[in-house]
């Protein structure tokens, strides 16, 4: 977990003349969980649309693998690898959950040159690959029981679930996750603590934003802390739940006082 697989050099965005993102350069390194902290404001989810193309930036560049994203359109990023969820949870909640899971590889996918090459057999090949995958997803993301469910009668926990199946769907190399427990009682976040896990250990690099600090002092294997737009510091759980600013900013000096051990 050595190389730099995306990397943000003094990155900026402002709104006229509000500084949502101040000069903030981090590296995301492949195969970690790699978490994003801070108070409501912090510009934690305007550094998500930078990175996925939503917005652009005002000022520094991002790089995914060596290769510049910053300023490329969201589609053009996703095709890069890169997948995300959302704060709220978006689904196509009128259809099934593996309804949804194959909608999500065919929203990603550019099957057209394959099906006038190979006409009906090739489109039958691709349409029987995407239902067998669409089939393993939501095995992978628990929710093999409910596949024939509708996704907007699912309760909150299995929607947070199908929303990342949905970012899994296109098969990333870098998954961010938008606050994927958020809403969610304990024993649910435990849940959601396991899937990540076990797409990490899949072989998917994960950066996610979440205000549950007990799931990102366990989880993360580093931590960006980010206060008014500006970064803070960046380390271990252990190094960002002792930095003073951080305790200050976010953390509280109760909760900093039961981490004092880590």
């Amino acid at each position: 977990m050595n190389r730099a697989f995306l990397e943000a050099r003094s990155v900026s965005k402002h709104f006229g003349g509000l500084q949502a993102i101040s000069d903030v350069s981090f590296d995301i390194r492949q195969g970690e969980i790699f978490s994003v902290i801070g108070p409501n404001g912090a510009g934690k989810t305007t550094l998500f649309n930078l990175i996925t193309g939503f917005l652009a930036p005002t000022r520094g560049e991002i790089y995914f693998k060596g290769e510049k994203i910053s300023g490329l359109k969201p589609y053009q990023v996703a095709r890069k690898s890169l997948g995300r969820t959302f704060q709220l949870t978006t689904l196509f909640e009128r259809n099934t959950v593996l309804e949804n899971l194959v909608i999500g590889q065919r929203a990603t996918r550019e099957t057209s040159v394959l099906h006038g090459m190979f006409g009906w057999r090739g489109k039958r090949s691709a349409e029987n690959k995407t239902l067998e995958r669409a089939h393993q997803l939501s095995e992978t993301i628990g929710l093999g029981r409910e596949k024939d469910m509708v996704a907007g009668l699912l309760p909150q926990r299995a929607q947070k679930q199908l929303s990342i199946g949905l970012a899994l769907a296109s098969e990333p190399e870098l998954l961010l996750l938008d606050e994927p427990a958020g809403g969610l009682s304990a024993g649910e976040v435990g849940m959601i603590i396991e899937l990540i896990s076990r797409i990490r250990d899949a072989g998917t690099t994960i950066c996610l934003i979440e205000h549950k600090m007990s799931m990102v002092m366990n989880i993360s294997d580093r931590i960006l802390a980010l206060n008014y737009g500006k970064k803070v510091t960046e380390g271990t759980p252990a190094e960002v739940c002792q930095n003073e600013e951080v305790i200050k900013s976010y953390l509280g000096e109760k909760y900093a006082a039961s981490r004092r051990s880590c």
